[in-house]
């Protein structure tokens, strides 16, 4: 898997774009043995839906800003702060600096001043490459996935 990464990993970190790493991501998928037919509708599919790192900065730019205003994390804020999360992941962009529609969402969620917008917006330009990394990374595993839960022979590949 790791030996066939290199490509697709540079490739998301020099874009922050899911979509632009789409392209390598099937090529490096095909090298590890995902079939045309699994990798053709995951990959894409998880390129616009399929956005761990944007969730996990959803939470880290909550939290920064909950700290920053003295805001407790009750276990109602909790949820809100998970369901924050999760909707900010399927509705931004695979675009670079497609969670700046998600700083607007958590400032109306949380009644944060617009002040607060500037340094959110940093948050999100200085996690985007790591985040757009493990999306990609996150697709060819559930590709990988995918082809181990539905095929009969295993995937074949180096490192596989």
């Amino acid at each position: 898997f790791w030996s066939h990464m290199l490509q697709p990993s540079l490739t998301a970190l020099g874009t922050c774009s899911s979509m632009a790493t789409m392209p390598v991501n099937l090529e490096a998928a095909a090298k590890m043995g995902v079939p045309q037919d699994v990798r053709d509708v995951v990959i894409p599919v998880g390129a616009v839906l399929h956005k761990d790192g944007s969730v996990i900065g959803g939470v880290l730019k909550v939290l920064f800003a909950m700290s920053l205003f003295h805001q407790t994390l009750t276990p109602g804020r909790l949820l809100l702060v998970i369901g924050v999360a999760i909707l900010v992941g399927v509705v931004m962009g695979a675009i670079p600096s497609g969670g700046m529609m998600g700083e607007l969402l958590i400032l109306s969620a949380f009644g944060f001043p617009p002040e607060t917008l500037p340094l959110l917006a940093i948050i999100s330009i200085l996690i985007d490459p790591m985040a757009t990394l493990l999306n990609a990374t996150g697709d060819n595993v559930a590709a990988m996935l995918v082809t181990r839960l539905t095929a009969a022979q295993p995937v074949v590949g180096n490192g596989a």
